[in-house]
Parts: structure tokens; sequence; C-alpha cells
């Protein structure tokens, strides 16, 4: 039975891959983590000779080159000792990367103009030590390497610090993780795509206006607050009982008397505060504007509540560290976030 000569080609192989693809496509072709962790198996580890390694293959050469001319006994030795040296540097070189476990520990999110730091847990399954393992994102400039050392059955921590240049997502380009170790005459490489991504918040504005506090929700109309002024309990104390709050303990009174002693007024209150889109001059550009509401959201802090107010998005008001957060998002991401919700069902 005569055999159909394109079935080679449509049959899946490592030759036919290869002819698919451009030449060294198969060399960076992506790898993805495996439950968040990139393992540098024997399938994916590469050595070379390094620049220094070249140089000393071109020393043995020369070197045996001159003890077969001459005959001499003892070039012989010397050429062949330092050429076994070098092929256990080579596998050294190689195993000093072989099986790391390399795995996403943290990400902080950054504003626009500073760095954001990606943190890659380094794992040693073995129980001999691995020395100088550097990680470094190629793809970007500027971004300086990440060495650690570890012992044997040991984890370290390789921080990558990576401009961030505009406000709005940040993903973590490839990782080459690499070593030079021992004698730096062979490098060996490899690559981990950890997908890890952040959140770039726009630059806060130097020198912004102060916040344009407004009165509160249960103010009356005219805008003075209702009835009793915020200090009116404020300082009215009673004995401590069990199930008090620690925020209305008064510790400076309880110090001095020595008894413990509660707060039974309502604690203080800073104003409401709206940061309007709106309400900001109309000559500032989206940049500036946005800048200037990250600069009011910082400088609100936690006490105050405020609420956010972009072109599609409003953020109730509220208070504390997620309210915060949540604040930065919104400036971060707009307008992706009012598209994404014109784009929900």
């Amino acid at each position: 039975m005569a055999r159909d000569p394109s079935a080679a080609v449509r049959e899946p192989g490592l030759f036919a891959a290869g002819k698919r693809q451009r030449p060294g496509g198969w060399f960076l072709r992506a790898r993805p983590p495996v439950q968040g962790v990139v393992t540098l198996d024997r399938r994916h580890l590469y050595i070379l000779p390094t620049r220094g390694g070249l140089g000393f293959a071109v020393v043995l050469l020369a070197m045996l080159l001159t003890s077969l001319n001459y005959n001499i006994s003892l070039g012989f030795a010397l050429t062949f000792l330092l050429g076994g040296i070098g092929m256990a540097c080579m596998w050294l070189a190689y195993r000093n990367l072989l099986d790391l476990a390399i795995a996403a520990d943290s990400v902080t999110p950054a504003y626009a103009g500073q760095t954001a730091a990606f943190m890659l847990r380094v794992d040693n399954p073995a129980p001999d030590a691995r020395i100088g393992v550097e990680a470094q994102v190629s793809a970007i400039d500027g971004v300086p390497a990440a060495i650690v050392t570890l012992d044997g059955t040991g984890s370290g921590t390789l921080a990558l610090h990576v401009p961030a240049r505009q406000r709005g997502h940040l993903a973590l380009p490839r990782v080459t993780i690499s070593s030079r170790f021992p004698f730096g005459l062979f490098h060996v490489w490899s690559y981990a795509d950890l997908g890890l991504s952040t959140l770039v918040y726009p630059a806060p504005e130097a020198g912004a206006p102060p916040l344009p506090h407004l009165a509160h929700s249960d103010a009356d109309e005219d805008g003075t607050p209702a009835s009793g002024t915020i200090d009116d309990g404020i300082d009215q104390l009673r004995r401590y009982r069990n199930g008090d709050p620690l925020h209305r303990i008064a510790w400076k009174h309880s110090a001095r008397t020595g008894r413990w002693m509660s707060r039974a007024g309502e604690p203080p209150r800073q104003p409401a505060c709206w940061l309007d889109w709106n309400r900001l001059p109309g000559a500032m550009d989206t940049e500036a504007r946005l800048s200037r509401l990250c600069a009011w959201v910082l400088a609100a802090g936690d006490a105050a509540e405020i609420g956010l107010r972009l072109p599609g998005v409003e953020i109730p008001l509220g208070r504390g560290v997620s309210h915060r957060r949540a604040c930065l998002e919104a400036l971060a991401l707009w307008p992706e976030r009012t598209r994404q919700g014109r784009r929900a069902p």
C-alpha cells in the first residue's frame, strides 16, 4: 500500500513542528506554570560557554598542539587535567539550576513613575547548595538583576523591581533564570513565565490643594451638624464594662487614675468628602485630574470618610484601608473599568 507523501507533513512531530515555526521558535516558546510553580527540569535548561569559556578552550587547544609538536609529557598531563576541570565545571554549572522551583511570592502595587516589586520564591529540593542564582527581566531595559544563594533544601526570594511608567495593569514579562557558577566558564539559563501582574496607580500630584470637605450626611439642611456637637459626649467617662471596644477606652485617664475607664460619647468623626471629577478645573487634562484625585485619596487617610465620582464610576462614602484601595484601583483602571461595566449584561 502506497503511503501518502503528505502524511509526514500532517503527522505531529518535532521535525514538523520545527518546520512550521520560525528559526529558534521552539527555543523561546512559553511554558505555563504547573499549579503556580515553574520547575527547571532537564528539558528546559540551556547551556553555552561564555567568552571566558571559549578563551579557556582556545588555550587548551594551543597547549595540546604544542604538546603534540614537541612531545611534552607534562604538557599532555596539564592539558588533560585542565580539560577535566572544564568538563567538571560544565556539569556543576548545569546542576546549579537543575530542578529549582520558581513560584510567585508577592506583588506590591506602585504609583506611576516608581517601580513595582515582584517577589519570586525559589525552592531548592536537593541537599546541595545553589550558588549565584540570578533572575533578570531582559525585555525591559534598566531592570537590575536579582541574585540569591540557596542552602540545601532551602528557599530564597528574588526581588525584581520593574519600572511602572504609566498607570493601569503592569505584567511581569518573561524572567530569565541563569547562573555562571563556577568560574564563569559556562552560562546556564532557563525561562519562567509566571503570569504575574499588578496595578499601577496614578502619580499623586505634588503640592495638591487641601481636601474639599463637605458637611457630613447626618448634618442639617443648612450644613450645620445635627443636634449636639462632636465634643459633647467625648469627655464623658464611665467605668469600663466587659465588651467595650478598645477604641472607647480612655487610655490616658485609665493610666492616671489606675482604673479602667471608657468614653460614653461618640468618637469624633471627620466631615465627609466627595472627590468629584466634575468639580476639578476644566483646564486640567485627564492624567492631571487623576493625579489630583489620587493625592486627595492618600491625604484623606483612614479617619476621613470619602467618596469618589468619576465619569461612569461612583464609589460611595466610606473609610479604611480597603475603601482607599478601591478608590485607587478605580483611578488606576479608569476608563477601562467603565468600558467593562458597559459590556456587562
